[in-house]
């Protein structure tokens, strides 16, 4: 797991939304760009889907 600098932290943490590009199947290709929930907690992110299982 890597881990996420101060710096970083406080930039998505004060950012309105968040999307993040999963790797699709073959490993290299970003997938398409997905809307995420997240929170920061002291030294760590949380996120979740925005749609939540869907």
């Amino acid at each position: 797991m890597s881990t996420w600098s101060k710096e970083e932290l406080s930039r998505i943490a004060e950012s309105d939304d968040l999307h993040i590009s999963p790797f699709r199947e073959n490993g290299v290709t970003y997938g398409t760009p997905t809307w995420i929930w997240s929170v920061v907690v002291g030294d760590s992110l949380y996120v979740r889907a925005y749609y939540g299982q869907n």
